[in-house]
């Protein structure tokens, strides 16, 4: 059993995991070799039997051509940049004013998060952006003797009090932290010093968070966070690229009004990052952890972060990104092709699950056999993508625990198919969504409706295996069958973990 895993996350990283060792980058850059000719072998099945002058097959190879090349050969591209900066003692006398947004989180948070930024060492002014206008945040500040801002609407959300609370602000530089992150005393001290280079524009602290162990799902949730967190991270930083991750997140003002102040929409990080790039600004990754922060820790909370993460960032990628890449080097493209189509992993899951529910259920022979061919090709290329991620991982972390613990991050991504599916729907269709505001407290019930299209999906695909079966089974629809029984399992052991305490889950 488990005892701690506040840290999940992040793992303070020491000099040797910040800068792997020459033979261990050398094992990532073999295993990348591996991972593409892998890739080899599964792009080999599409063009067997004249496949790929079939019109819908030739469709489908385009769109898993686009996914591969997004989503693992630039991937492994950005692994192979993954850089840490070199620590920058602080100068004195630098002006520094740090915002903490709230809309309605609760009375005893947002306390504790103020006096954390107050007992931060470096000088600087803290100021409460209250959205809520509540007089008990408005108490709360003159007693504890920070800045108070309100403002006469709620535009723009998040991004639109930032840019209301520049306006009282003269500092040189700007921290924003969400209400939920707690930081330590040395946080602005780990930070400023990057500001010695008059070209960067932000700089960018790492993620962790302090309550993984509170349930299945903010484990889970945070196991699916240590890439993008942690290696993605530091190789985007390596190709010029490294991006505002929501909170604490230190911002030079003159960047900030070189693009019109903090970007608005469902993904505002990731809006602001890619003006700040397109505007010529260096940003910098720093992946040292020096605050914490909260993850979703019901299903509920998690569905409403991840439809809103998701649904902004392809918004970024129709409707911003078209506008801006010709602004941005080769290897900064790169690193945004890899963070604009994450989400489309739900889609690809779904795909998947359909096609093996219809080929058990209505397809000939020749159809299931090839499918189940398609199945062998792929193993081993799907095989070297995971293996490629844990060794950029464990080249990264400290955790001794990451080279294995991190399969419940992966159940938890394919149990938000339907989520990450419908911010792709709503995105292709322009539909418009609200800011939504991911609650900061773990419910103790998961409303039914959460889960009717995984346990619909579930039951298309036993049902399917039924079917087989039933009509009569040959060998070659072993891997069929047991293809869709692991797209089920995954539903239905993520389903009934969501309420599970991860104290309770064996190592």
């Amino acid at each position: 059993m488990e005892d701690s895993i506040e840290t999940l996350t992040i793992v303070p990283p020491t000099e040797s995991t910040l800068r792997p060792a020459g033979a261990r980058r050398w094992l990532l850059f073999v295993l990348v070799f591996v991972g593409f000719a892998t890739s080899v072998l599964y792009f080999s099945w599409w063009f067997r039997d004249g496949r790929i002058y079939d019109p819908w097959l030739a469709f489908c190879f385009a769109l898993a051509l686009f996914y591969v090349a997004v989503q693992v050969y630039c991937a492994c591209y950005v692994y192979l940049r993954i850089e840490s900066p070199e620590t920058e003692a602080p100068p004195d006398g630098w002006a520094v004013d740090i915002f903490i947004p709230v809309y309605d989180e609760p009375h005893e948070m947002v306390e504790r998060s103020l006096k954390a930024a107050l007992a931060i060492h470096y000088p600087h002014r803290t100021f409460l952006l209250d959205d809520a206008r509540d007089p008990r945040f408005a108490s709360l500040a003159k007693r504890l003797g920070v800045e108070y801002r309100v403002r006469s609407d709620n535009r723009d959300a998040k991004a639109g009090n930032v840019n209301a609370a520049l306006a009282a602000s003269d500092a040189e530089f700007v921290t924003i932290f969400d209400v939920d992150h707690i930081p330590d005393p040395d946080y602005l001290d780990s930070i400023l010093g990057h500001f010695r280079d008059p070209s960067v524009g932000f700089v960018q602290s790492a993620v962790g968070f302090s309550n993984a162990c509170e349930s299945w799902v903010a484990r889970a949730g945070a196991e699916q966070s240590t890439d993008a967190l942690g290696p993605t991270s530091m190789g985007m930083y390596g190709c010029g690229a490294a991006q505002v991750w929501g909170s604490h997140c230190t911002f030079r003002r003159v960047t900030l009004d070189s693009i019109g102040g903090h970007q608005t929409g469902l993904a505002e990080d990731l809006h602001t990052s890619l003006r700040v790039h397109a505007a010529g600004w260096r940003s910098v990754f720093v992946p040292s952890l020096k605050a914490l922060g909260l993850v979703p820790g019901d299903l509920m909370a998690a569905t409403k972060q991840q439809l809103k993460w998701a649904r902004g960032v392809f918004e970024i990628l129709l409707e911003v990104y078209p506008r801006v890449w010709k602004r941005l080097s080769l290897t900064q493209n790169l690193a945004y092709a890899v963070r604009f189509t994450y989400y489309l992993i739900g889609t690809v899951f779904l795909a998947h699950s359909i096609l093996a529910a219809a080929i058990l259920t209505f397809g000939p022979m020749s159809a299931r056999a090839a499918f189940s061919e398609y199945l062998l090709h792929s193993i081993p290329f799907v095989a070297s993508v995971i293996l490629v991620r844990r060794v950029a991982l464990s080249a990264w972390t400290d955790n001794p625990t990451s080279m294995v613990s991190n399969w419940r991050g992966y159940v938890h991504t394919f149990l938000l198919w339907p989520v990450y599916t419908l911010a792709l729907v709503l995105a292709l269709l322009r539909i418009r969504v609200p800011h939504i505001s991911t609650p900061k407290q773990t419910s103790q019930r998961t409303p039914p409706i959460l889960v009717v299209p995984q346990v619909t999906l579930m039951a298309v695909l036993l049902a399917a295996v039924g079917s087989r079966i039933a009509q009569g089974w040959v060998m070659t629809d072993v891997f069929s069958i047991l293809f869709a029984l692991g797209l089920a399992a995954i539903q239905v052991f993520a389903v009934i973990h969501t309420r599970r305490p991860a104290a309770q889950q064996e190592s």
